[in-house]
């Protein structure tokens, strides 16, 4: 028998997925480094972030303390939201009703000894950037004024009601 040699040819068709794959793997390398633009230190510039929590349990309020560090969870991690920059504001929570005559009424939740309903309002120390009029936390997570967050710490879950973004100076 004799062997037929031949030789191995190129065509279009090889060298377009060549290329396609070579274009991937670079789109891949860009992403990454375009991530790593938002998330590095440089870029990161110190906001502080003013929020209000409503209609939550007075021992809840107690174990928020000035420094304590709040937290979001997203995709399963604990990113840093923030540094309580000083004691929680508190007031006891209120609700403005009508009556049969349509006049607004204050109505304020009853308190014992022992636990009692407050509201409640403070400032955190944030990192983050802004971007096209969004504040991105960290650069990644979109945080924005009049949004619900579940902000956790290492003593207490609560949502935080965003009232303000504003970059110190």
């Amino acid at each position: 028998m004799s062997e037929v040699k031949t030789k191995k040819r190129w065509n279009v068709l090889d060298i377009a997925v060549i290329v396609l794959l070579l274009f991937a793997l670079i789109g891949l390398w860009q992403r990454q480094n375009l991530q790593n633009l938002f998330t590095t230190d440089e870029v990161l510039e110190r906001y502080t972030v003013t929020f209000e929590i409503r209609k939550v349990r007075s021992t809840t309020i107690d174990r928020l303390e000035k420094g304590e560090m709040l937290y979001v969870e997203q995709d399963g991690e604990h990113l840093a939201l923030g540094t309580l920059s000083e004691q929680l504001s508190v007031a006891a929570a209120t609700v403005y009703l009508q009556d049969r005559d349509g006049n607004t009424v204050k109505a304020v939740y009853p308190q014992d000894d022992h636990e009692y309903l407050l509201d409640a309002s403070g400032v955190l120390h944030c990192e983050g950037v802004e971007h096209d009029g969004s504040f991105l936390l960290g650069g990644k997570t979109y945080l924005a004024v009049n949004q619900a967050v579940l902000a956790k710490s290492e003593t207490a879950d609560v949502e935080i009601r965003i009232t303000g973004i504003e970059k110190v100076k």
